[in-house]
């Protein structure tokens, strides 16, 4: 026995009926990334979020099986919850229903762990780096989302990853490009819980480094 009303996509005006009570919609709260410039296009203000770093915006969504809408401001003034608070559900809650597979792929001459999926929410996994143990470098990891589909990772251990930068800053820049649901051409060192970018440029494919300074004192550590 099938309930098709239950497998129809809610409504706006179902949803409105049940909007102000945070028991009914909690479910459906999720954390999406956006790159910025979208956010301006919607308009910030009308928006729920956070910035996250560089170009990446960090936004409180509703996640229907169908689709995926902003949560308004005003939305939640009857739910008497935090930011924090919804952030917390949200990511727990696409954690919860969005699995991630990362594999470790060869890339030429050096190994990354990759991140892909067919929903939204790939880029999540930022969120979620300390809980994973295989993750780990001892100098930290590279990371982009070049997409919402994707992320590549890299642990940082010794020198090698010199060869990374050479690789995953072009493949993260192209993979941006291409799409589908372009995010971020940011590529990001993590470490001991922060995130900093590594400025850099593709011009006529080749790659101009940036580095800022504690990341250069890095690679000048490593042997």
């Amino acid at each position: 026995y099938l309930d098709w009303a239950a497998l129809r996509p809610m409504s706006e005006i179902e949803f409105e009926k049940i909007a102000d009570n945070f028991e009914e919609v909690k479910k459906y709260i999720g954390v999406r990334l956006y790159n910025k410039e979208y956010i301006d296009y919607v308009g910030k203000e009308f928006t729920i979020g956070k910035d996250f770093e560089g170009d990446i915006y960090s936004m409180l969504v509703f996640d229907f099986p169908h689709s995926i809408a902003s949560i308004k401001p005003e939305q939640i003034n009857k739910w008497e919850k935090s930011i924090d608070e919804l952030f917390e559900i949200g990511l727990q809650n696409i954690k919860d229903k969005y699995p991630l597979t990362i594999t470790k792929e060869n890339f030429n001459v050096f190994d990354i762990w990759f991140a892909n999926s067919d929903n939204f929410f790939t880029p999540n996994i930022v969120y979620d780096l300390e809980n994973r143990k295989e993750l780990r470098g001892s100098k930290g990891l590279l990371i982009g989302i070049p997409h919402r589909h994707s992320a590549i990772i890299y642990p940082i251990e010794n020198l090698e990853v010199v060869k990374a930068i050479n690789g995953i800053f072009p493949a993260i820049y192209n993979m941006n490009v291409e799409g589908p649901g372009s995010l971020s051409n940011k590529v990001f060192w993590y470490i001991d819980g922060t995130f900093t970018e590594i400025p850099y440029k593709m011009e006529d494919g080749k790659l101009q480094l940036f580095p800022p300074d504690n990341f250069l004192q890095l690679l000048n550590e490593l042997t």
